[in-house]
């Protein structure tokens, strides 16, 4: 069989995705080409497969068009660009926002808000599905809209806008950021506010890169885009598409319902790292329940952690929380279940022992009766 060429056309450049994408490529014996910022030069290029980050670009753009019309078969990684008809494999961004609503939920964040520099397809996706899990409406802060005079470029500008945004909000906040650009920007921001990050205001980001979360001066919660995957499961989509030989990628050919990658999880650190309660013993007694989740904990080992009657507690929780505490106990555990069912691929009995079942049937049982689902059926569904 002859080896293949395939022009990996990625930018801004991202490590996972390219690394996805040279793992199939090894694999299979293509001969892969990587660029980034390519400017004209592929507009000659005549190889066997595309694989691109389909954005605004217009010299990036009008390559791919000049490719696409002698007819090479070409996948798209991003959504930014919905007119452009070829087939997707890309992030499922509303399943991020409606990651990012449990995350929150989770601390008992009820006021939520977006916020990014500007606005478009990406943007939208991952705010509705915020907005769907939500306990409220979230805000939705968008400044390259909102300052006026183009002053967002401004540092001054932006910090006023933002003051203003958050002088006006409920407090505790909870903030999820387009990337981590923007988590970034509004970190600096609400420290120049003197906001408390995150009693005050939790961030939670987009991307999750190392060295961009763990090197803020509160290192940041973010969602992982599986982007690695999604690099993978794109050069797998354009081998088949290479092997039918149709060269179907003008718009509205082919097959063009996007193949969706879900989030890898929610990596927490200490942006996010609260429990958005007013009652001290109350976030106390849940910060020991989410450290215990594992081990078979009730009311009164609860009550005895923290030094406090028992009856005490069950009042204070139906104050702040209106429910009990085995109530919360439960709600717990099974979003963590849920969490772990999601994003990972381990046995209902890994996850029976750390989310603190006895058995996988006890689990099986409890989350039938929650939910009308098995943890197993309820899996396969997402």
């Amino acid at each position: 069989m002859k080896q293949r060429n395939v022009l990996a056309m990625v930018s801004p450049m991202s490590s996972e995705r390219v690394s996805g994408i040279a793992r199939y490529a090894k694999e299979h014996g293509w001969n892969l080409l990587i660029q980034d910022r390519l400017g004209h030069h592929p507009l000659a290029w005549n190889g066997d497969g595309v694989i691109a980050t389909i954005r605004s670009d217009d010299a990036a753009f009008k390559s791919i068009k000049q490719m696409m019309r002698r007819g090479i078969p070409l996948v798209d990684l991003t959504a930014n660009r919905p007119e452009v008809k070829v087939p997707r494999v890309t992030s499922d961004h509303r399943e991020i926002g409606r990651l990012a609503a449990r995350h929150f939920a989770e601390r008992e964040f009820r006021h939520v808000a977006w916020f990014s520099s500007g606005w478009g397809n990406v943007h939208r996706l991952r705010y509705e599905g915020l907005a769907e899990n939500a306990v409220e409406k979230p805000f939705k802060w968008i400044a390259n809209d909102e300052i006026a005079d183009r002053r967002q470029s401004e540092w001054r500008a932006f910090v006023e806008w933002l003051r203003v945004k958050l002088a006006a909000a409920p407090k505790p906040l909870a903030v999820l950021a387009y990337d981590e650009t923007d988590a970034a920007r509004l970190l600096y921001a609400a420290k120049e506010l003197d906001i408390s990050v995150p009693e005050e205001l939790a961030i939670l980001s987009i991307g999750n890169n190392p060295l961009v979360c763990e090197n803020q001066s509160v290192p940041l919660s973010s969602i992982g885009q599986n982007l690695e995957r999604g690099g993978y499961e794109a050069a797998a989509l354009l081998d088949t598409l290479m092997s039918r030989k149709t060269g179907s990628t003008k718009p509205g050919t082919g097959n063009l319902k996007p193949i969706l990658i879900p989030p890898a999880g929610v990596v927490t650190r200490r942006s996010t790292d609260v429990i958005a309660v007013a009652n001290p013993t109350v976030r106390e007694a849940m910060e020991f329940i989410k450290r215990n989740l594992s081990k078979p904990i009730g009311a009164p080992q609860i009550a005895d952690a923290i030094g406090i009657r028992r009856t005490k507690l069950d009042a204070l929780f139906r104050t702040e929380l209106s429910r009990s505490v085995g109530e919360e106990i439960r709600r717990l555990r099974f979003a963590r279940v849920k969490l772990l069912l999601e994003t990972t691929d381990e046995p209902v009995s890994a996850i029976a022992r750390q989310t603190g079942y006895c058995t996988p049937s006890h689990l099986t049982n409890a989350f039938r009766n929650a939910f009308g689902l098995t943890p197993k059926f309820w899996r396969n569904l997402r």
